[in-house]
């Protein structure tokens, strides 16, 4: 049955032979943390895209801030090319996200305060959602002795909690309009995280780069940190991956194949290009933070990145994982719902056990001989990870799918698909991630940060 205003633009084969076997999928079985459990999409219920949006949701009114589709709460303001909702489910996802990065980057901002002195006194956090990175980063400098350091949050709606001992505020404000509603030369530390989708590219981004120069102070620290779209495959590399977290770092010599064998992955791929497309959005931001960066040479110095790609699993090239206790032993001892319980922004100040590690520039010779920690994984060309490693490509698995989930309204919309036509799809792509090893080519999220210092 087709929805009024859809074309049969893309038709699913219904059961076929070469069909992935479509079976009830298990939570249990894939270990998933609540906020990325696979739930149905929206199978047997009969909504239209064009229905009218109810006054009252769960029995509260809707509040004017806010506006639900499909029983998701998105922003109220229709004119930002946001896609993604802005509920508990979202945000769980968000938090997951940050947990990655760390495990990546083995830190949350890539920027380097080392000394007391240089820690930043007023931070601003652009996009700052559910305001876990400014908790865990007042968490980080009261540990280093500065706990007065004062943050703002900037973003269209507010979905943080309470944190009285963290000396912060919220200002709402839509990026969209400038100039932004601070004065020349506040902050000494700007985070740009994920925003990506929140500034299309027919907007003159030039400009909102500007603005973050403008406010941030002669000497502070400009950071970008963001992820790409689409997904590419990761070729084998003569580098290995860090042992820590299993994630390549990216550099000259880095390959990727030209598409991925994965026909879900091909699919979501054609889907997400097009649609990001009609809004003006870029698919893959990673590749142009660098330019923007040194187009404002006169502005901004010293402009630094770290790239990584995260498989989403093993891939096969990597050879059998380990049967080491980092294997056995080390996803009972952090499970995925242990790991997920450090997501939560804390309404206290806790000390950090220690204050990121500075990094260094590595040369290729010493990437090529060692791991991203400097600690030798490759033996031949059998590629070893640990259990924590596992555990964090299963972690961006989950987050991975359900971000498609998050997006399937727009991803319909955008490509004509078919509500029962998706549901089919969707479920398979479920089962051949999940249950049938379908990501084992090398495919890969891939993150980065980039920051630089404001010059006089």
């Amino acid at each position: 049955m087709m929805e009024p205003g859809l074309s049969p633009a893309f038709a699913y084969p219904k059961p076929a032979a070469h069909r992935e076997r479509l079976i009830p999928i298990l939570t249990n079985n894939l270990l998933l943390p609540d906020g990325v459990l696979p739930i149905p999409t929206s199978a047997g219920v009969h909504h239209h895209l064009r229905k009218p949006e109810p006054q009252y949701f769960m029995g509260r009114p809707v509040h004017p801030a806010y506006h639900y589709k499909r029983n998701r709460r998105y922003a109220g303001d229709d004119s930002i090319p946001y896609p993604l909702p802005c509920d508990q489910q979202e945000v769980n996802r968000q938090n997951l996200v940050h947990h990655i990065f760390h495990e990546v980057f083995g830190t949350i901002h890539a920027a380097e305060f080392p000394r007391p002195e240089d820690i930043p006194a007023h931070v601003l956090d652009v996009g700052c959602g559910s305001g876990l990175w400014i908790a865990s980063m007042a968490d980080e400098f009261a540990a280093r002795g500065r706990p007065d350091v004062r943050f703002t949050g900037l973003d269209i709606v507010r979905n943080h909690p309470d944190m009285p001992s963290v000396n912060f505020r919220f200002v709402k404000h839509n990026i969209l309009n400038l100039p932004l509603p601070f004065s020349t030369g506040e902050f000494d530390y700007i985070m740009v995280r994920e925003m990506s989708l929140c500034y299309p590219q027919d907007r003159n981004p030039e400009a909102l780069l500007e603005e973050y120069l403008r406010i941030l102070k002669v000497g502070g620290t400009l950071e970008v940190q963001c992820s790409d779209h689409a997904i590419r495959s990761l070729a084998q590399s003569s580098i290995p991956p860090s042992s820590r977290s299993g994630a390549y770092l990216l550099t000259a010599s880095t390959r990727f194949n030209t598409k991925s064998e994965n026909s879900y992955i091909q699919d979501y791929n054609r889907y997400i290009g097009h649609f990001l497309g009609t809004r003006q959005l870029d698919t893959a931001p990673c590749t142009n933070v660098q330019a923007a960066l040194l187009m404002e040479a006169k502005s901004i110095g010293n402009v630094r990145h770290r790239r990584y790609a995260l498989p989403l699993d093993n891939p096969i090239w990597e050879g059998r994982p380990s049967a080491s206790p980092l294997v056995t032993g080390m996803l009972e001892n952090r499970s995925l719902t242990s790991l997920i319980s450090t997501t939560e922004p804390r309404k206290s100040s806790e000390s950090s056990k220690s204050a990121p590690q500075s990094t260094t520039a590595v040369g290729a010779s010493d990437v090529e001989a060692r791991s991203v920690d400097s600690e030798p994984r490759m033996k031949g060309m059998e590629i070893t990870v640990s259990g924590d490693a596992q555990a964090l490509r299963i972690l961006a698995r989950q987050t991975f799918t359900s971000m498609i989930r998050n997006l399937e309204p727009v991803l319909r919309q955008a490509n004509r698909i078919p509500q029962e036509d998706w549901d089919w799809w969707f479920r398979d792509l479920m089962l051949n991630f999940h249950e049938n090893k379908g990501l084992t080519g090398g495919e890969c999220l891939e993150m980065g940060a980039w920051w630089g210092v404001k010059k006089s």
